[in-house]
């Protein structure tokens, strides 16, 4: 008889995409378990398969005596301790640029919604307030959007800001006369992020949370940006200090901010108190097209490193 092995679900994942998996396999959804509920998880599971809600930390992975793999059904690994998998001998792998489309989309979402004050005109207007004055914002066509991270993500974005008649400034980790080339070819100007910082309307951060860009936009990079520029996160939380980004938009340092990640994904971030402010809840992925997509990526490197085999988007 063929091995079933058992697959532990941490974060949620489509419909379909489990029950194609569970042709093959034992199914166990666990969504965002607690700490001690998800080492008794680990420990018979075969794969533990997360988004961002759960961190798999080394305890976790000592645990699991038979576990095979870590699948992170997105991009980035930051919630996975991959040296403790690389200890274990238990195989990572991730889903890069599968969901690039809808994040930059939601990004897109997230600038005009800030700029043009779409989310505190809804609130006033459910209110009985119509106050169209005080709600006027800049227009996207001929302004400046600084993209730092130039990956899946950050590639999509700045093509829809050159779609909207916007200048685009990007910074990248690792420049090469190449790349500079390719940029140039497509009216996307190459420069240091504080040059970045310093001439943008708009900044989008789209990098990795990495130790390198842990706090990347802290206070003193967010006072080179002038008073009537935007920020906005669709990266990681950590990438912005939050405390001082709360301080720049309280002083009017900064005009607004547009976030889908936080430092901390539960409860009511003190942002939330701003009216200069619009927050999601980490959706930028959740689009039905790009979990479709992803479910089904998802099941098919499972598939293969169940059966021994290395997945395609191995990290570790």
């Amino acid at each position: 008889m063929t091995y079933r092995a058992r697959v532990v679900v941490l974060d949620p994942v489509s419909a379909d995409a489990l029950a194609d998996l569970g042709r093959d396999h034992d199914i166990t959804v666990r969504i965002q378990p607690a700490h001690e509920e998800l080492l008794d998880l680990a420990a018979d599971a075969d794969a533990l398969v997360v988004r961002s809600g759960v961190r798999i930390t080394g305890d976790v992975i000592r645990r699991g005596s038979r576990l095979k793999v870590v699948a992170r059904a997105g991009s980035g690994t930051d919630n996975i301790d991959l040296a403790a998998c690389r200890e274990a001998g238990v195989q990572v792998f991730n889903l890069p640029g599968v969901s690039a489309p809808a994040v930059a989309e939601l990004a897109l979402g997230l600038m005009l919604a800030v700029t043009r004050n779409i989310a505190l005109a809804d609130r006033q207007v459910r209110g009985g307030e119509w106050n169209k004055p005080q709600l006027a914002g800049p227009v996207l066509h001929g302004r400046v959007l600084g993209v730092v991270g130039l990956g899946p993500i950050g590639s999509h974005i700045a093509g829809l800001g050159l779609a909207l008649g916007m200048r685009v400034l990007a910074a990248v980790e690792r420049p090469t006369p190449e790349r500079d080339e390719e940029l140039r070819l497509r009216d996307i100007e190459r420069v240091h992020l504080d040059d970045l910082l310093g001439r943008s309307d708009i900044v989008c951060l789209a990098v990795p949370l990495t130790a390198g860009t842990q706090n990347l936009v802290g206070a003193a990079e967010l006072a080179r940006m002038h008073p009537r520029s935007y920020l906005i996160n669709v990266s990681r939380g950590g990438v912005v200090d939050e405390e001082a980004l709360l301080a720049a938009l309280t002083s009017g340092a900064l005009a607004g901010a547009g976030l889908d990640v936080h430092g901390r994904e539960s409860g009511t971030p003190d942002l939330g108190a701003l009216d200069n402010v619009v927050l999601t809840p980490h959706i930028g992925a959740t689009s039905t097209d790009a979990q479709e997509r992803v479910g089904r990526l998802l099941v098919e490197e499972l598939r293969s490193v169940l059966t021994g085999a290395d997945a395609t988007n191995r990290v570790c």
